[in-house]
């Protein structure tokens, strides 16, 4: 079995590759359940409920009217609506039979969504960004 490092990660959001600012970046793919135990089971009983999955990308912001990452974010929360295409490739070499892809893709009211983006500045250390993208709809896994 191949191990894979994150050094070569590519992430892009509605077209844009952002993974030259980033750090980290945290896939959440749950599936909440609904309790349906009855009082006569001898152990709980759960039914699975919606699928859903989520973003959460950390890095180092850069302030250039031309950032890549602020620029595209921030617009998205701002001055666009609707949800965008989202891919993450772990090892950047794109799907094959042993490198995977996710893509959420933007059709209609599917696609992924900008929920949060935080901007820290502290005093003594490196200016960075966190924003968390939610999937509306499917997300696929390909392999070629």
């Amino acid at each position: 079995m191949a191990r894979t490092h994150g050094k070569d990660t590519n992430f892009s959001f509605n077209g844009v590759a952002i993974e030259d600012e980033l750090n980290s970046v945290t896939m959440d793919a749950t599936v909440p359940e609904a309790e349906i135990t009855a009082f006569g089971d001898s152990y709980g009983v759960f039914l699975a409920g919606k699928k859903s999955v989520a973003f959460t990308v950390d890095g180092s912001i850069d302030m250039d009217f031309a950032s890549d990452g602020d620029a595209t974010i921030f617009d998205h929360i701002t001055l666009t609506s609707g949800p965008k295409t989202l891919i993450f490739d772990p090892d950047g070499s794109g799907p094959d039979t042993n490198s995977p892809e996710y893509t959420c893709t933007s059709s209609g009211l599917s696609g992924a969504l900008c929920t949060s983006y935080t901007i820290s500045l502290p005093v003594g250390g490196a200016a960075t960004y966190s924003a968390t993208f939610q999937c509306s709809g499917s997300t696929t896994r390909a392999v070629s």
